[in-house]
């Protein structure tokens, strides 16, 4: 029997998970728009997602009745760009798609941003659905206010304010999910875990049933956010250098945070679960002062009042403004933690 759950979330649009039910929320929701006239259905995806999970969904769809034009997108998180988006709109501008159909992200992040930005600016706003098939799309993308596209190899700096009429999540879509996807989501429930409460963690080691996991990530979302927005800041700064200086050729965004989260509050349990979930223990290919430049070069503008979030792994979350000699000398200490041995002194 199929489960549901609406996820307690601070959006006024309804976000659901469960179990074998993105099909069937899905056509509900179609069939509700096409109460008065018919309704098209595009479904932007990857041919990741499509090849793994078409007889589960658009198979499904096409069996209750719905004919969803498949729109296939390149859905890696560098090819988020304006080049895809115009694809996209001339896929749609093909089908004489309006305002009165109906847009689906079905995919991981990038597919999620780049749906919401194309339905965000398509013939003024679309309607538009998204149904997640990756760990962080179901913890972090849901949940997202705004869609970012990359512009010249910088990430997330173009954004537009978007808002789906639902998000379906749904579970099943994750026993096929790739190692290296998984990772970026645990990687977040990592962040959640040190910021509100650590037992969050024991749901990784014991590698629990996500539809609960999901759910109590939320709440732990909630909590964090309602004690200190800024909290999520935690690790920032070495997450952005890793990313900066990869530029996601060798380490995912997930394992940039794990990196950052390692640096910033080390301990033998934490390392011992990363063991578990495959993270990297020691960052290679980069020497420390590459990094260092990096950060130097992004906490310039704050001069010298630059705010360092910390966090106890307890719950305790603090901000601190440092001098930028003190932050250099903190961010320096902590890039000892997680630089390959060899590097970390040049």
């Amino acid at each position: 029997m199929p489960s549901l759950k609406r996820v307690e979330s601070k959006c006024t649009y309804p976000i659901e998970c469960g179990r074998e039910i993105a099909h069937d929320r899905l056509a509900e929701i179609v069939k509700e728009r096409s109460s008065s006239a018919p309704v098209k259905v595009a479904v932007v995806t990857d041919k990741e997602v499509n090849g793994l999970h078409h007889m589960r969904f658009i198979s499904e769809l096409e069996s209750k009745g719905i004919q969803p034009t498949v729109i296939m997108i390149d859905g890696r998180q560098s090819s988020k760009n304006f080049d895809v988006v115009m694809n996209v709109f001339e896929r749609l501008m093909d089908i004489s798609f309006s305002q009165d159909d109906l847009l689906v992200g079905w995919g991981g992040g990038s597919i999620l941003d780049v749906t919401a930005f194309v339905a965000s600016t398509f013939l003024g706003g679309l309607s538009y659905c998204l149904v997640p098939t990756s760990l962080l799309g179901m913890l972090e993308s849901a949940e997202a206010d705004t869609a970012y596209l990359n512009y010249m190899s910088h990430k997330d700096c173009v954004s537009v304010s978007c808002k789906p009429i639902a998000v379906i999540m749904d579970v099943e879509f994750l026993t096929t999910l790739p190692e290296h996807f998984r990772k970026n989501g645990y990687a977040q429930i990592i962040q959640y875990g040190m910021l509100d409460q650590i037992t969050l963690l024991n749901r990784l080691v014991n590698k629990s049933d996500m539809f609960i996991t999901i759910d109590e990530c939320y709440l732990a979302k909630s909590r964090i956010e309602a004690a200190n927005a800024r909290a999520f800041d935690f690790g920032r700064e070495l997450k952005e250098a890793i990313l900066e200086h990869f530029r996601f050729l060798r380490y995912s965004e997930g394992e940039a945070l794990a990196f950052a989260m390692a640096a910033m509050n080390p301990s033998d349990a934490l390392f011992r679960l990363y063991e578990l979930l495959g993270f990297p223990r020691k960052l290679e290919g980069v020497s420390k002062d590459s990094l260092l430049r990096r950060i130097s070069k992004n906490i310039a503008p704050y001069k010298d009042e630059v705010p360092v979030i910390l966090a106890s792994g307890n719950g305790t979350v603090k901000e601190q403004i440092m001098t930028a000699a003190e932050a250099m000398l903190f961010f320096s200490e902590k890039l000892d933690i997680i630089c390959e041995d060899s590097l970390a002194g040049r």
